[in-house]
């Protein structure tokens, strides 16, 4: 039998293989320690990583694939579809580093192909807007003012009177929050995990009024340095792409987002 060849996602292979592995692998361990720091249901397998908060927002009901999807008869979609059960109305995400086939067969819908972005470690140039100030997140108080300014700025208004996270995430470890104020009002958002491989950059959000004069950028910096010593990364969209650019990251390829619904 001839030797299989090493596609760099076997589960013995090291996360650090490639930096695609490195951030999937980062950003599976951040959704089950956000899910476990709220009280949400998870699961670990070596094919994906799953959390279920029952939100109407799918990025709080999260799959990530932790290898290549093979077909459209691949045993993990089954067993996704068993964890985001039962049907209570909300839709889930499930999120993959590479391309995958067409889901559409499930009732899924894609959602996109958003651009996976780096950035290596190095010197930073930081805007610093006039009349902003920077606040990082350490009580319950910030945290609530972090979520209600996610619900505006991101905007996520389906989100609004809904519990964002629960208060076990401000001591989340390597989990970083910050929000930006302009006379008095909350007007922006960022976060960071800092994992053992790269910096991964969450959660930017400036409230459109807002925009154009570098708030955002400003946010991203202070994720992007949570640990200036490492590199970071982030998945885009490509609106926000060109800022991300001229803070020094590159495109590294697309991810693969589907939206999929709840089986009765």
């Amino acid at each position: 039998m001839a030797e299989q060849l090493n596609d760099g996602w076997r589960p013995s292979t090291p996360a650090a293989d490639t930096l695609a592995r490195a951030y999937t692998e980062q950003y599976a361990d951040l959704i089950q320690k956000l899910g476990q720091a709220a009280g949400h249901r998870t699961v670990r397998t070596d094919d994906f990583v799953a959390s279920d908060a029952h939100q109407p927002f799918p990025f709080f009901n999260l799959a990530v694939l932790r290898r290549p999807l093979t077909s459209v008869d691949d045993p993990v979609l089954n067993a996704i579809d068993e964890f985001f059960t039962p049907n209570d109305g909300t839709p889930f995400l499930v999120w993959s580093a590479t391309p995958t086939p067409s889901l559409a067969s499930r009732g899924w819908t894609l959602m996109g192909h958003p651009p996976l972005m780096f950035r290596p470690a190095g010197p930073a140039q930081v805007p610093e807007p006039a009349g902003v100030t920077l606040r990082k997140v350490s009580t319950p108080a910030e945290l609530d003012t972090f979520a209600q300014t996610m619900v505006e700025a991101y905007p996520t208004p389906e989100m609004a009177g809904r519990p964002l996270y629960g208060p076990g995430i401000i001591d989340a470890p390597g989990w970083h929050m910050w929000f930006a104020e302009l006379d008095g009002d909350s007007i922006g958002s960022a976060a960071a995990h800092v994992g053992p491989h790269v910096v991964d950059v969450e959660w930017i959000s400036t409230h459109q009024r807002c925009r154009g004069r570098r708030i955002g950028e400003a946010l991203t910096w202070a994720a992007t340095l949570a640990e200036p010593s490492k590199p970071a990364m982030l998945f885009a969209s490509d609106l926000g792409r060109p800022v991300y650019e001229r803070m020094g990251y590159v495109a590294l390829s697309r991810l693969t987002l589907w939206i999929g619904q709840r089986a009765p």
